[in-house]
């Protein structure tokens, strides 16, 4: 069963689609050409009569009296190998694998070197059922022929190296305990392709239901639950996103507020905002306060004539992964994934392909990129492995390549096809869904430990909101994360302009930067570290923010000077250019920047220093940020304004600050 937005989330096995594609070309030719030369395996007239009667059927695709004929032809002669054959085609486009390895093996019995591709067949199917050792076998003795197809050898040889591996890795299993979510999650409906929040308490999937008003008689929907402690709450419809059309595939930002999907029925229900570009698109709604904002479609350098699908998005929401899928000459889709940004502006730049370790001459199905940023688990029938799709995990290292795809191993690969996987922001848990055995009716969603070894960075989160410090109102503010050692930028986000709510994802084991800015307010910094905090516990920020008006002032938490030092350290920069960027902003304005100490040490030195420090602050505003020193005053305080109790090591840390203060 295959549905629209998630095209192939039930295939059958790879390599059998494969057989479908070759066996007209390679196959019916023998029929075809023997028809005209009368040169069959047999001369009984009364069966070869019988014989092409059941060809003639086949072709009209009247399967069931095609079948008849066969039998009719083999009950005169039971060595007509030709009717063995034409009942390996028909029993397998009728899905009877069982009757098409048995109609292939009589073939073979009655004489092993008629039809060389007998074999390749015959190892289709036997790695379609994961009998992988008499693949191996079938696979092995047509390549021992010497006229056969460049394409079908090519393929037998990699199915080989699957054989190889799929036995390797079955005496080698990996642990795998699947659990079905229950019944406030499933239902007797098929339930597919999870996507979870970066605090791990929202889930949002597609619920395939039953719909009379629908012309195929089904609609895709979204469903969501919220986690009450470590349980799911019952799930409930999506209603602001889900439509009398099919939405499916959805992919949350780690905040809960950006939320892009797909769908492929174009209507103007939202004014146009729903119109699309091709097949499929993808459509993105945001929320705000507590309402779903009308979908937009993501736009041209997304979205094409072709099928877009399947989206992933990073946790802030400023980059997806997503699955791109062109017809072929052969009638089906070369699926690969792609990687789009976000402007500043809210659009979406060009996608482009991932590279070619990762975009096989398979299909890729089903990205996921963990909250980590880093982490990226797909689907894949191009890459060795159990046959069908399987799963794998691709981490991006430092130098912005991604690494070889490793197969997350058996049995959470099968000779079936696997995808559809979500892995919790915290790297213990994945989900997936499955029509395995014991649940509650098709595909359900399950869940399980997902092995070390394959597991991403673990992920935390700060979660709070920003107020102003006055009427503890909520702002819209940005907000910038930067990693306090290497200075790069961590995450990049906006409070919810209706509660000032914000959740930014996290890897852990990290000291960060946080800068928050609005119009009209001073800009807040601090700095915390994640390396002791529970990935299952948020790390709780509220901001106040100060209104700009004549002697308000904030601490410039993340300016950093070595012991008795008064140079900055390059931890500084990215506070610096914030201080710098706010200057900018507001051109009118002059600020006095204040160097304060703790108690220790000598009163004159400490006074020293501190302006020293304050005047390494300017220094740097003007010689780097072109800021005028007209505008820029400063004062060295020593230990004489102290905001904690010199007592403590925290209290004497807190009051080696920098200040600045409006004039």
């Amino acid at each position: 069963m295959a549905h629209l937005t998630s095209d192939a989330q039930i295939h059958g096995h790879s390599l059998m689609r494969f057989i479908k594609l070759l066996v007209p070309a390679l196959f019916l030719c023998i029929f075809h050409c023997n028809a005209q030369s009368q040169d069959y395996t047999t001369t009984d007239k009364k069966a070869i009569k019988s014989f092409e009667n059941a060809l003639n059927a086949f072709d009209g695709r009247n399967y069931e009296l095609s079948i008849a004929l066969i039998q009719e032809a083999l009950d005169r002669e039971k060595s007509f190998i030709e009717a063995h054959l034409l009942s390996f085609e028909v029993c397998t486009e009728m899905r009877d694998y069982d009757c098409a390895k048995k109609s292939l093996r009589k073939a073979i019995a009655i004489d092993p070197e008629f039809y060389a591709n007998a074999y390749f067949f015959l190892g289709a199917l036997e790695m379609n059922d994961g009998n992988y050792e008499p693949a191996q076998e079938s696979f092995n003795t047509f390549l021992s022929f010497n006229r056969i197809s460049e394409e079908m050898r090519a393929q037998a040889d990699k199915e080989l190296l699957n054989c190889m591996f799929a036995i390797e890795q079955i005496e080698n299993p990996v642990d795998f305990d699947p659990k079905n979510m229950g019944e406030k999650i499933n239902s007797p409906f098929p339930e597919y392709y999870p996507t979870i929040t970066a605090d791990d308490r929202q889930l949002i999937y597609t619920r395939l239901v039953n719909d009379p008003n629908s012309y195929r008689g089904k609609n895709e929907e979204f469903f969501t639950a919220f986690k009450n402690g470590e349980d799911w709450r019952a799930s409930f419809p999506l209603s602001e996103i889900n439509t009398s059309y099919n939405e499916g595939a959805p992919a949350i930002s780690g905040d809960g507020r950006v939320l892009i999907y797909t769908a492929c029925e174009l209507f103007d229900e939202y004014g146009g905002t729903r119109q699309g570009y091709g097949s499929c698109d993808l459509f993105m709604s945001e929320l705000i306060g507590n309402r779903w904002s009308p979908p937009v479609n993501l736009g041209p350098e997304i979205n094409t004539s072709a099928w877009e699908s399947q989206p992933s998005l990073t946790a802030d929401g400023k980059t997806i992964y997503f699955v791109r899928g062109y017809p072929t000459t052969q009638g089906n889709k070369d699926q690969d994934i792609h990687i789009a940004k976000r402007n500043p502006d809210g659009s979406w730049g060009g996608a482009i392909k991932l590279p070619r370790n990762i975009n096989s001459r398979g299909k890729e199905e089903s990205a996921h990129i963990h909250p980590d940023g880093k982490t990226l688990y797909f689907s894949s029938d191009g890459h060795v492995g159990m046959g069908g799709l399987d799963l794998y995990v691709s981490r991006k290292m430092d130098n912005g390549k991604w690494s070889e795809p490793e197969n997350l191993g058996y049995p959470i690969n099968t000779h079936k096809d696997e995808n559809s996987l979500l892995v919790s922001p915290n790297g213990e848990i994945a989900y997936f869904a499955s029509s395995r055995e014991g649940g509650f009716g098709d595909l359900d969603m399950y869940s399980f430990l997902l092995p070390k070894e394959v597991r991403p960075t673990p992920v935390t989160f700060a979660q709070g909101k920003v107020i102003d410090a006055v009427t503890k109102k909520p702002v819209k503010a940005a907000l910038r994360l930067s990693e306090v050692s290497s200075q790069t930028l961590a995450s990049e986000l906006a409070s919810d302009p209706v509660s000032g709510g914000f959740l930014i994802a996290l890897p852990a084991g990290e000291t960060y930067a946080l800068s928050v800015s609005a119009e009209g307010y001073l800009f807040h910094s601090e700095n915390f570290t994640l390396t002791d905090n529970p990935s299952n516990e948020p790390y709780m920020l509220t901001v106040e923010l100060k209104r700009i008006e004549e002697g308000s002032a904030i601490v410039l938490r993340n300016i950093f000077f070595d012991t008795d030092k008064d140079q900055l350290k390059i931890e500084s920069l990215p506070e610096l250019q914030e201080l710098a960027a706010f200057l900018m902003t507001n051109p009118s304005l002059s600020i006095e920047i204040s160097g304060h100490t703790d108690n220790q040490g000598d009163d004159d030195y400490n006074k020293d220093l501190s302006l020293r420090r304050a005047n390494a602050v300017k220094k740097y505003l003007v010689d780097k940020q072109s800021i005028s020193d007209k505008r820029l005053q400063t004062r060295g305080f020593g230990a004489s304004q102290p905001i904690e109790s010199n007592k403590s090591e925290d209290g004497r840390a807190a009051n080696r600050r920098t200040e600045f203060r409006v004039l």
